[in-house]
């Protein structure tokens, strides 16, 4: 009986270890088959689309993506309305957030429509697309308002209008290099006609006015 009892013990002891190792195989598989499930979700773009707004030289871009694995890239397409190509930008992570953003240049002066669409991806090959080459979103711009016109003949800082206005100028007789020579031309001709009449050279006194 004794014998009886302990080969039933170590049937029951083996029958035990055999249903935990067949519980912790079937564990390992079921995690294994889970890590190695393929990825099927793509990424999902939130995005806000503006309008109106002022035309400047960039124009800067920025939407949300959410992805449950590794995104591998964000990419904007635009082109202005009438264009035929689009033009592909590389959107930038913006920290942890989220957010992708990209600035593209533009003229102020061009009032055209931006038109564009998005595409996300990430490792796994999933592809998201949030508006369509032939259904984009659009961006209309507006004129910026125009800065104030400088004044005709700016004047320095804190002049007034008649602070501003220009030094009178002298008349040219009354300048003092005219005035000399006019004296000095007057003495010459009263010199030649008393050598000329022959006559007792008196000297004429002549006055000058500097001033």
């Amino acid at each position: 009986m004794l014998g009886t009892d302990k080969s039933e013990c170590r049937r029951t002891t083996t029958m035990t270890m055999s249903f935990w190792l067949l519980l912790f195989s079937f564990g390992l598989f079921a995690i294994s088959a889970h890590a190695q499930s393929p990825d099927t979700t793509a990424p999902f773009i939130d995005i806000e689309e503006l309008s109106d707004v002022v035309a400047d030289r960039t124009q800067v871009f920025t939407v949300q993506v959410e992805e449950d694995n590794e995104l591998q890239e964000v990419t904007l397409y635009h082109r202005r309305a009438g264009e035929l190509p689009y033009t592909p930008a590389t959107m930038q992570p913006v920290g942890n957030t989220g957010y992708f953003s990209v600035s593209i240049p533009t003229d102020s002066q061009d009032l055209r429509t931006i038109e564009y669409y998005i595409k996300a991806g990430d490792v796994s090959g999933n592809r998201t697309v949030s508006g369509f080459a032939f259904d984009p979103y659009r961006r209309t711009l507006k004129e910026a308002p125009f800065p104030l016109q400088p004044s005709s003949s700016p004047g320095l800082a804190g002049e007034s209008p008649a602070q501003q206005q220009p030094a009178a100028t002298t008349p040219i007789l009354q300048r003092r290099w005219v005035q000399i020579t006019l004296g000095v031309l007057a003495v010459g001709v009263v010199a030649s006609l008393a050598s000329d009449s022959g006559d007792e050279t008196r000297i004429v006194p002549l006055t000058f006015t500097l001033e």
